[in-house]
């Protein structure tokens, strides 16, 4: 089984047609494929959005906006609950940037040996499209500043939240750390979530990812200079050993 977690902020635009590509995809591939919308303290609806056809699917409610943090730690631990130990859980934004049909190719490589697979901006193959010069520069910069201080073999794109996890390290992660698995606030949260799993030893790996950002329907919903800043902290405190070994 391959459980989809999207969390999502305000999302009731982008969420129909990206609910319909995951549709088609379960049909066409013939994959056990569910979702699992955390909804963020949205006003806009969001929770009310449902899939066409007979996609499994549930909403996840916070009754106030938490940030996506904690949108994204309740949407793991969901998954945890469902996923058997063979199964994948994959993390998606909610905001239809993303393609669903890179999650067979992300399955594929957890079923060859890996354990993480992030869809990368920084392969050949991939591309970005309708992202700012400036968020682009900001990206390449934050890549290569991990990849220096913090290395996690096999990885290029440490931010990009597109992943597919075996679903047993994440049941093995949230066992160890407990709710400090997943305890950044914001957006610095997934590099968080990689560096913890890069001590563990886990095998991570990447697929090229065709980043549609000029299908996003909205404003980014990112603050760049708090992200910098929490990147810089985050950075900081993994270095110099600041962050709670597992228990």
């Amino acid at each position: 089984m391959i459980v989809v977690v999207l969390p999502a902020y305000n999302e009731a635009e982008a969420l129909p047609p990206l609910l319909a590509k995951l549709a088609k995809l379960r049909t066409q591939r013939a994959l056990a494929l569910r979702v699992v919308v955390v909804d963020d303290g949205s006003s806009d609806g969001t929770a009310d959005v449902r899939p066409a056809g007979d996609l499994p699917f549930r909403v996840v409610k916070h009754g106030v906006n938490r940030g996506l943090g904690e949108a994204i730690k309740t949407g793991l631990l969901e998954a945890v609950k469902e996923a058997g130990e063979d199964d994948v859980v994959v993390l998606m934004d909610a905001d239809d940037t993303h393609s669903p049909a890179l999650i067979q190719r992300m399955v594929d490589r957890i079923e060859e040996g890996s354990d993480v697979v992030i869809a990368s901006r920084y392969l050949p193959e991939s591309r970005v499209a309708g992202l700012s010069a400036w968020r682009s520069l900001l990206s390449v910069g934050a890549s290569w500043l991990f990849r220096l201080l913090l290395p996690v073999p096999g990885v290029k794109d440490y931010t990009c939240g597109y992943r597919a996890y075996r679903a047993t390290v994440l049941r093995d992660a949230f066992a160890r750390w407990g709710s400090d698995f997943v305890d950044e606030p914001g957006f610095s949260c997934n590099v968080d979530i990689l560096l913890k799993l890069g001590r563990r030893g886990v095998v991570c790996s990447e697929v090229p990812l065709i980043l549609r950002y000029d299908r996003k329907p909205g404003a980014s919903k990112m603050h760049v200079m708090r992200t910098a800043l929490q990147t810089l902290r985050l950075v900081a405190a993994h270095r110099f050993g600041r962050v709670r070994p597992a228990a």
